[in-house]
């Protein structure tokens, strides 16, 4: 499935934030190539998320691309930079606002070579906020944009998402801006800049919360596995200790569900018929669900619901995900060699019909395909990269971090 073999793209992005959306476009089918400085991105790093002595950040999102180290700091360093974005169609950054400018290879510069290029910054708080140079992590921004607030139990500390999803959608916007800035080069061929803030990618993520309370004022409460609006609708836990959820959102779906409970009568009671009525009385409600769901295990209540059609579903941990049948059937579990090891990994959840899916790449070894791009994309002559390695330009034995700072997105 390579739609986008037509695509070229550099990435100058690290970690998570950063690396995500060209791992969707390599999926694709683009080819990424991922501008390394000469210590390598932080997200290689195995000391957190470590399987072995690599790291599962790396394996998941830099798989199917190509490694070039480039010393930015050098002038060399950018001249081989502003040659690829010549033959290339998007760069994706990540630095803190500015940073890219200060190396001398700022959108200006890039459009001066590449009049059609398409460059996607992504930050913690974008270009013109007024927190644009405040230090943004995953969980900074899950904070400030009142994912926390509405996640958890009432009346307990906020919790944080188990995935960085300020990250990961951040990278899945920046994707979408890239396939969206190439599509527009057909009406009007120019140069984009797209400016992605993982702040904003949060706040439009409330969604129909926010509507609600931008044209009401009502601020959504903590509801642990509960709907605000919706009774029954949650997690209830089991006689074996486990949790199933269920969704018995229309009214048929509420009547089902009491009888395969075994008390078909709860749905005509005054204080339950309607759902009105049940969310009015979930203090009455939800404990007697509660005892009913304790009376038995699991697998006993989802065989009985399922059989009649009640919407329910395991609180699976990550073996029940892993062991179930959709897995397979979607292809969903991909594995890659590197060296001598085998690695898996979760699959591109973008299917086209009837189109098989090309085999997984490996993350490339740092700076591994260096020479490669440098002769066959570049056409630069041996003599030529001898003297960029003479120059520092391929790597040099200073600290980069100051090249490479988080961006404000991880």
């Amino acid at each position: 499935m390579n739609l986008l073999d037509h695509v070229r793209v550099v990435e100058l992005g690290q970690v998570i934030a950063g690396t995500f959306g060209g791992m969707i476009l390599s999926d694709l089918g683009a080819e990424v190539i991922k501008v390394e400085p000469p210590g390598g991105d932080p997200g290689r790093r195995p000391a957190i998320y470590g399987v072995g002595e690599r790291s599962a950040i790396h394996l998941f999102h830099n798989r199917n691309k190509k490694s070039i180290v480039l010393d930015l700091k050098t002038a060399g360093g950018r001249e081989v930079l502003l040659d690829l974005v010549r033959r290339s169609d998007a760069v994706i950054e990540n630095f803190r606002p500015g940073v890219i400018d200060r190396l001398g290879v700022g959108f200006e510069v890039l459009r001066s070579v590449n009049p059609e290029v398409i460059l996607v910054s992504v930050s913690g708080f974008g270009t013109d906020s007024p927190y644009r140079d405040l230090p943004a992590y995953d969980l900074i921004l899950q904070a400030m944009t009142g994912h926390m607030a509405i996640m958890g139990e009432p009346d307990r500390p906020p919790i944080i998402m188990g995935i960085p999803i300020a990250d990961l959608l951040a990278g899945v916007f920046a994707a979408l801006a890239v396939v969206a800035g190439i599509a527009g080069r057909r009406e009007r061929s120019r140069a984009r800049h797209f400016d992605i803030a993982m702040f904003d990618v949060m706040v439009e993520m409330l969604s129909h919360v926010a509507t609600l309370y931008l044209n009401t004022g009502r601020d959504q409460e903590p509801q642990g596995s509960a709907h605000p609006f919706i009774t029954p609708w949650q997690a209830f836990r089991c006689g074996d200790g486990r949790y199933i959820v269920v969704a018995p959102r229309e009214e048929h779906f509420w009547t089902k569900l009491c009888e395969a409970l075994g008390f078909p009568g709860l749905a005509e009671q005054a204080e339950f018929h309607t759902a009105e009525a049940r969310h009015a009385h979930r203090h009455l409600l939800i404990p007697r669900l509660e005892g009913i769901f304790a009376s038995e295990d699991s697998r006993t209540w989802l065989q009985r619901l399922r059989a009649s059609g009640v919407p329910c579903a395991p609180v699976n941990r990550m073996p029940e995900v892993f062991s179930d049948p959709h897995i397979q059937a979607r292809r969903m579990l991909r594995s890659f060699r590197l060296g001598d090891e085998e690695f898996r990994t979760v699959g591109n959840a973008i299917k086209v019909a009837d189109e098989p899916e090309p085999p997984l790449l490996p993350p490339p070894e740092l700076g591994r395909d260096t020479e490669e791009i440098l002769a066959t994309i570049l056409g630069y002559s041996d003599d030529r990269i001898r003297e960029l390695e003479r120059q520092g330009a391929l790597g040099t034995a200073h600290d980069q971090d100051s090249l490479h700072p988080r961006g404000g997105a991880a």
